[in-house]
């Protein structure tokens, strides 16, 4: 697989963890890949019902946001081994909700250079190969 093919992979990816806890999709992402760490920063939308809680109880909001981050990382480290059938050592993630943006760091067990050559891509229970170009 190729590294551009790997990274339209992660936005797919977060992207649909992202629907599943928040029930939306994000505006925008980039990712970059640091050696054995994947970088992911996105442009997100406030959920509706927080940005009005926030109004009245912002210590609410800021558990309710917390709870959220730990449902959407475990998601996302089983999407990351489902999918790729990548090591996920962890999944940090961040988010703020006034410039509604996340930033996360998933870093995984060893260099993406040296994973790229024989990564599978899990569809449906079965693997497929992506030959180097």
């Amino acid at each position: 697989m190729q590294m551009g093919e790997f990274k339209q992979e992660i936005i797919k990816v977060n992207n649909r963890v992202n629907m599943e806890v928040f029930n939306q999709g994000l505006r925008s992402q980039k990712v970059e890949i640091l050696q054995d760490k994947i970088l992911i920063i996105a442009n997100n939308s406030r959920v509706k019902v927080l940005s009005m809680v926030d109004k009245k109880d912002t210590t609410t909001t800021k558990l309710m946001d917390i709870a959220l981050i730990i449902e959407f990382k475990d998601r996302f480290v089983r999407a990351m081994e489902e999918h790729f059938g990548l090591k996920v050592l962890a999944h940090l993630k961040d988010y703020d909700p006034h410039l509604e943006i996340s930033i996360s760091i998933t870093i995984l067990e060893r260099p993406l250079e040296e994973l790229l050559p024989t990564l599978k891509l899990k569809e449906g229970g079965q693997s497929v190969d992506f030959p180097l170009k």
